[in-house]
């Protein structure tokens, strides 16, 4: 039993001796920094804390990872620290483009899976990396895209979970120049998986793993992966996009996991290419496909010939405790009709202490909500709207 725990500290230690752990906190501090300053120069606030981006991209990581590592286990997601170094190295140098839906296991698996697969064996005369490399030309191919299958699960996952709930607003022009407003789920996800390791004080038996390796004592490493997922919506509401992307994500992931199973089941894993192949493929051809979907409609966060569609909430802000919903319209405040952005600010300054709107939903239907102000509130109330006149060229690829 003290040998079993010592393997279990020791695997658990190769997750901060591993830089990818380092690196994928630095990319999201980047992108948090990032963020706050496109908030800050499209709407001279900062919507959410830097602090929200690790929160929002370790947590569920965490936990979901957690699931996952009890299921990979049992299953016997089996990596030598080949396959491990050589993955994160190419995770890292992934990382190196600041490219969010580059840094990715359907990337990084694919190029280990590359190397494994069909580069010869070579000497660096360095004696850990040609032991890693031995390791990787040894390594079960099969094993490689379980793992890039089951992250594309779990990415699909954490996209329905946290990410249609995450939404950055942000102001774009659009394809015939004219400024709009969009929706953009950009984050990196910190995934740690427990996975079966060479060495150790863990005996394989006729129930443990799942998938048979045979007669051999292996132990647990705790290894540090990362999703990053970049995609704006702005032909319609975001989170019924950004769900269906999840979803699809989530079955696509879940078909290849099956698929990698059964070939390694039935020892046909040199056909496992196909599973590492249609990961990347079919990933971005999702992607591509949602892209063009954006380009074909028309802006739904654009100008009105009455009132102003809500295009972000301040949390915290009077907005947020009135009930107002992101893609409503507000077409009186205190009596006064919208037809600009400078309309609004006006109207609510002309009652210090109390602030009446009318309000269109989804559906059309009317509502009126009201609050008393205070001193010290958010002089606009905390709610953002779609502004032409300020709107940039940006680059949205992520």
């Amino acid at each position: 039993m003290q040998e079993i725990l010592w393997s279990f500290i020791k695997g658990m230690s190769w997750f901060f001796l591993n830089p990818l752990f380092y690196v994928i906190l630095i990319l999201i501090g980047i992108h948090a920094v990032t963020r706050v300053k496109r908030e800050r120069s499209d709407f001279h606030v900062r919507i959410h804390d830097t602090l929200d981006d690790f929160s929002k991209g370790i947590f569920p990581g965490l936990l979901i990872g957690f699931i996952f590592s009890l299921l990979s286990v049992f299953a016997g997601l089996y990596l030598p620290f080949g396959v491990i170094a050589v993955m994160s190295a190419f995770y890292i140098l992934l990382g190196l483009t600041l490219r969010k839906n580059l840094f990715h296991p359907v990337f990084a698996g694919l190029l280990t899976y590359v190397v494994a697969a069909y580069v010869p064996e070579f000497s660096t005369g360095v004696g850990l990396i040609d032991t890693w490399m031995g390791e990787l030309q040894t390594a079960s191919l099969g094993m490689i895209a379980l793992l890039v299958a089951a992250l594309v699960v779990v990415e699909g996952i954490l996209i329905m979970s946290v990410g249609a709930q995450n939404t950055s607003p942000i102001l774009l022009r659009g394809k015939r120049g004219k400024g709009i407003g969009a929706h953009v789920i950009s984050r990196i996800w910190l995934v740690p998986l427990f996975v079966l390791v060479p060495g150790g004080a863990i005996s394989t038996s006729s129930w443990f793993p799942m998938l048979q390796m045979g007669e051999v004592s292996v132990g647990i490493a705790l290894v540090p992966f990362a999703i990053g997922f970049h995609h704006v919506v702005s032909q319609s509401m975001p989170e019924p996009v950004v769900k269906s992307i999840g979803s699809r994500f989530m079955w696509l992931g879940v078909i290849l996991l099956a698929a990698s199973i059964l070939l390694i089941s039935l020892d046909f894993e040199s056909l496992s290419i196909v599973v590492v192949a249609l990961a990347f493929v079919g990933r971005n051809a999702l992607i591509l496909f949602y892209r063009k979907l954006e380009v074909e409609k028309a802006p739904y966060f654009s100008e009105l010939k009455e009132g102003l569609r809500v295009l972000g909430i301040i949390p915290g802000s009077p907005a947020s405790k009135m009930n107002v919903s992101i893609g409503e319209r507000i077409v009186k405040v205190n009596g006064r009709t919208l037809d600009r952005v400078e309309d609004f600010y006006g109207a609510v300054q002309s009652n210090a202490q109390f602030c009446k709107m009318e309000v269109l939903n989804e559906n059309g239907d009317v509502r009126f909500v009201q609050r008393s102000l205070y001193e010290n509130e958010h002089h606009e109330l905390g709610l953002l709207f779609a502004q032409p006149e300020k709107a940039k060229r940006r680059k949205v690829v992520g």
